[in-house]
This record gives structure tokens, C-alpha cells and sequence, in this order.
């Protein structure tokens, strides 16, 4: 696959590393039996990073579609919802129709369909997040960085009030507009275009102590069952996992640290995950299960099944993407 020049390799590294980590977050069954408190610490850590993959994706859009200049609104929402409602049509009716063959009853179908129990949760929040980034794109344009900043301040309170079950505080104070899923694009915005007093190197390294230091915070939590972790992705340790990994992979970036894999196989593979990335969010369901029935549940093996279950998931939309009339329907 050629790289193309006006590519921002670290926003592919996010991007491949974000399709892997949702992938870790389905793969716990895949563990053999856990038997010492290590082994349980090294899979929750393994699944917890997992939990970065989402707010990755969505600060990547927010980073490439705020503030542009686009034609007009219907050639925006056509555009972008092409490319995220064909490939969904595609690979819902596979991962439906393995399910019917596997016996599941129609209202669990149903529920997967509205992704109550599955990964397609993440399709209908990017519907929402897609039809309201025109308005946020009109406003970014108008009050750039300010206008981020005022947002963010006030969705950064509803995580701090989420966090602690303390959200909303009085029922008549709305503060919906400004909650969710729709921060993590406009946070992402903001931290590709913020310029910050500290050097590219110090700025790596803060990235990275952020990272470790709310990802140890959210093991400890689920560890020690303390009720830290929920809503899910919007509380302050998702949250800051998602912004120190963008961070430390944007800093390396500028360091220059990709320029000796950017060329050779490490970094036509980064390329080719993250552009198959759609494409694997929804192949890796159709792996995931098809490879639970052959579960050696050995810790020995996981390793090795996880290995071929990322491999697989990227062939299957890669082989489309080659195939006429295929590719529309990819993810790629």
C-alpha cells in the first residue's frame, strides 16, 4: 500500500492502535483460568487498555473534520455518512446472520442490532456525532480555539461529575448538550492544534506518565471493585488514558521517532490497519466468535490467538477492499 505524502503518520498510529485495543476489549474469554492475583492484574491491565480505543477514534474525527471549509451541508453528511452506513449495512447482516445460524433467538438479534450487548453502540453514537459536527464545525470556525476551550471546560465538569455519580446535579440543570461522546472530537481537536509551553520531548514524556498513571489508577479501581469506571468512556481515567496516549504518540511524531518505520514493513502495516480500521471494528466480531468455539483457554496460547485474530480481522476487509463493488462496502 503507497503512502500517500499529505498522510500524518501518527494519526495512523493512533488509528492502529486504536482498532487494536477495541479488539483487546473482546478478547477476555480467550484467557485460560486465573488462578493468582497477577494473572488477574495482567488481564484486567490488558483489557483496560483496550478501554482507549474508542475516545482515540473519536478525537481522531474531531481532529480531521473540525474547523473545514466544506461545500455545502448535504455534501458533508452525504460524504461521511456513505462511508460509514454502507460498510455497517454489509457486515451487520453478516454478523446477524452468524448469529441465526448459531441459534440466538430474534429479540437478542434485535438488541444487537440497536448495540445493546454488541460493538454496534458505536455506529449509532457516531450517527448522532456526525450529524451535529456541521453546528460544532460552524462554531470551532467561528471562536476557534476560545470557543473549544469554553466547551471543553464545561464538558470536562460533566466527566468530574460522571465520574463521581454526581451528574446531573439537579434535574432541570442541562447540561446535555455540552455531555458525551461529542467532547472526545472537539478534544481532539484541540490537542492537535494546541501549542503548549513545553518542548516536544517533555510534552512525549508527559504523555506517557499520563497514560501509566490513569491506567494504573483504572486497574487498581476494577481490582479493588471500587465504583470508578462507569459510565463507560466518560469518566476521568478513560478520559485522560485517551489524552495521554495522544499525546505521547502525537510528541513522537513530532520527534521524528517514525521516520525509521515509516517507510519499511512496520509502517506500511500501521498504514494498512489504519486504513482497514472501519472495516476490522466489525470483521473482528465475525472472528471473535467463530474462534470462541475453537478456545483453547490456555493462557500459554492467548498470545498466539491474538495474533490471528487481528490478522484475520484485517484480511477480510483488506481482500474485500481489492474486489470490485466490494470495496464500497469494506470499511476501508
Amino acid at each position: 500500500m503507497k503512502t500517500k505524502k499529505e498522510r500524518i503518520f501518527y494519526y495512523d498510529a493512533l488509528r492502529a492502535f486504536a482498532i487494536i485495543a477495541v479488539i483487546i476489549c473482546h478478547l477476555d474469554h480467550f484467557f485460560g483460568p486465573l488462578t493468582t492475583p497477577a494473572q488477574i492484574i495482567a488481564q484486567m491491565t490488558f483489557h483496560d487498555i483496550g478501554d482507549i480505543g474508542v475516545p482515540i477514534f473519536l478525537m481522531i474525527s474531531g481532529a480531521l473534520l473540525l474547523n473545514r471549509d466544506y461545500p455545502s451541508l448535504s455534501d458533508f453528511l452525504k460524504r461521511r455518512f456513505a462511508r460509514i452506513i454502507y460498510p455497517f449495512i454489509f457486515w451487520i447482516i453478516l454478523i446477524l446472520g452468524q448469529l441465526y445460524l448459531h441459534g440466538y433467538n430474534s429479540r437478542f438479534i434485535w438488541s444487537v442490532f440497536i448495540g445493546e450487548p454488541s460493538i454496534t453502540w458505536y455506529f449509532w453514537t457516531l450517527i448522532g456525532i456526525y450529524l451535529f459536527i456541521p453546528v460544532i464545525n460552524s462554531f470551532v470556525k467561528e471562536y476557534d480555539m476560545k470557543g473549544v476551550e469554553y466547551f471543553l471546560a464545561i464538558w470536562f465538569a460533566t466527566i468530574v461529575l460522571n465520574t463521581f455519580h454526581h451528574y446531573p446535579l439537579w434535574t432541570y440543570f442541562d447540561l446535555n448538550m455540552f455531555a458525551g461522546f461529542i467532547g472526545y472530537p472537539l478534544l481532539g481537536y484541540w490537542l492537535s492544534k494546541k501549542k503548549f509551553s513545553l518542548n516536544d520531548r517533555k510534552m512525549c514524556i508527559l504523555g506517557f506518565v499520563i497514560l501509566l498513571i490513569s491506567l494504573a489508577v483504572f486497574v487498581y479501581c476494577g481490582y479493588s471493585k471500587i465504583d470508578f469506571l462507569s459510565p463507560t468512556y466518560l469518566n476521568l481515567s478513560n478520559m485522560l488514558m485517551g489524552v495521554g496516549m495522544f499525546i505521547f504518540i502525537k510528541y513522537m511524531g513530532e520527534l521524528n521517532l517514525f521516520s525509521r518505520v515509516k517507510d519499511n514493513f512496520i509502517g506500511k502495516a500501521i498504514i494498512s490497519l489504519s486504513v482497514c480500521s472501519y472495516g476490522m471494528y466489525f470483521s473482528h466480531v465475525l472472528v471473535v466468535k467463530e474462534l470462541s468455539y475453537h478456545n483453547p483457554g490456555s493462557n500459554l496460547h492467548f498470545p498466539l490467538m491474538f495474533a490471528a485474530i487481528v490478522f484475520l480481522s484485517w484480511l477480510l476487509p483488506y481482500l474485500m477492499s481489492k474486489v470490485p463493488y466490494l470495496k464500497t462496502v469494506s470499511g476501508v
